[in-house]
């Protein structure tokens, strides 16, 4: 018993920082969201294209603005799918669980674009809380097949066995 409690303590003071850090991110006006999102467009940009820092200006921030949208909805996704993984490892009813996982972190994520009506130069997007949504699920499927491996591990089952 003291093992699993230890574990959840971990797990809700990981989630506890998973949700500080999207708050932060989302009580950045937008001048300032801008400008995060730019520094990791760049960052992509050079990876993406070898040759970035050898063009000129223009042809880079055409490339970096060309980015924007694409880090930006990336970051929703990869945040919320940790987030889901987390809440997934979390509750404890099995059959639940993925339910529960996927519906705390929708309501974290609606929670999170009313917050942003109320930032400067920000809005809330039903489109986000659907991206978000999405993330959690993905974080909570990949949760579950982890957990679903790791038993056939210990118990050394093939996982196809687990069909039957």
């Amino acid at each position: 018993m003291p093992e699993k409690f230890g574990r959840k303590k971990i797990i809700i003071i990981l989630l506890a920082c998973m949700m500080v850090l999207i708050f932060c991110f989302s009580a950045q006006p937008a001048d300032d969201s801008t400008e995060t999102s730019s520094r990791f467009c760049i960052i992509a940009a050079k990876i993406l294209y070898p040759d970035y820092d050898a063009y000129d200006r223009i042809t880079q921030e055409i490339i970096a603005d060309g980015l924007t949208f694409l880090v930006r909805k990336a970051a929703h996704f990869t945040e919320y799918a940790l987030m889901g993984f987390l809440w997934y490892l979390f509750f404890s009813d099995r059959k639940q669980r993925l339910l529960f996982s996927v519906g705390a972190s929708a309501l974290y994520a609606s929670s999170d674009e009313l917050h942003q009506l109320f930032v400067p130069g920000r809005s809330g997007q039903i489109s986000d809380v659907l991206l978000d949504t999405c993330g959690s699920f993905c974080g909570s499927v990949i949760a579950l097949i982890i957990l679903c491996v790791a038993y056939c591990w210990k118990s050394k089952i093939s996982v196809f066995a687990l069909r039957k």
